[in-house]
């Protein structure tokens, strides 16, 4: 252990303890509370926006005309999809992240850091969905529709949230590494991949899955500000993350 590495007391007042994982602080931006804020009131003023039936007519022809272009195999991945990052999927796929950094790697820090990064920035897009409430295409008005019924809120995409929030939370994990960079592109080409497909399948409108990304994104600005704030306090005292952090 070097000597960086032995606790030290912060201007704060709170020990920080010896800790291997990467994520104690969050990158973050100076004015995390104000531009969450302007980013949510801009994204519900589009989803209002989008609501109104001459908007929604125009939308609506580019899912007729999708759902005209079905094909066997990208219906199966795009319902497959569906699934992995559907709510049920979501949840598995954030408790495999906890046990693998906290039990396997033994950075439950980054463990904690990680699962409520994605979290709060898939749970984020709740406020939209609720506030706005724009039904979904009316499966009837599509040649193929592929998805079964589900929650009536189309704006924005919650698996398009779930992906891109994911996406950030393992660029923030990997950020220093060689691999920071490929983490960040690939996520996002996959998290575009995904908001193709929700259009494909005829349960989203184009609008739902473009707010989507800034949607996740001011969850995450406003998270990581108030993860800086309380976490490292909280986390430097637990005994059990110490000890786990210190081996």
């Amino acid at each position: 252990m070097t000597a960086s590495d032995h606790a030290k007391t912060t201007a704060g007042g709170w020990t920080q303890l010896p800790i291997r994982s990467r994520l104690l602080r969050l990158p973050t931006i100076k004015h995390w509370i104000v531009v969450p804020i302007a980013m949510s009131i801009v994204l519900l003023a589009l989803g209002f926006a989008s609501t109104t039936p001459s908007y929604q007519n125009s939308e609506l022809a580019i899912n007729q005309w999708m759902s005209t272009q079905h094909v066997g195999w990208m219906n199966a991945v795009a319902l497959a999809l569906e699934q992995i990052l559907g709510p049920r999927g979501a949840i598995v796929i954030l408790v495999l992240l906890l046990v693998v950094l906290w039990f396997v790697r033994r950075t439950p820090v980054d463990a904690i850091a990680v699962v409520t990064v994605t979290g709060f920035g898939w749970v984020y897009s709740l406020i939209f969905k609720y506030a706005v409430h724009r039904h979904r295409p009316d499966p009837n008005l599509l040649a193929n529709p592929l998805s079964p019924d589900m929650d009536p809120n189309s704006f924005p995409s919650g698996h398009v949230c779930f992906a891109v929030s994911l996406t950030i939370a393992l660029y923030f994990l990997f950020r220093h590494t060689k691999w920071g960079t490929w983490v960040l592109v690939v996520g996002l080409i996959a998290s575009a991949f995904v908001a193709w497909t929700r259009v494909y399948v005829g349960v989203h409108y184009p609008m739902d899955v473009v707010a989507s990304f800034p949607a996740s994104i001011a969850g995450v600005f406003l998270w990581s500000g108030v993860w800086n704030r309380i976490a490292p306090p909280i986390l430097n005292r637990l005994p059990f993350i110490s000890r786990l952090e210190s081996r």
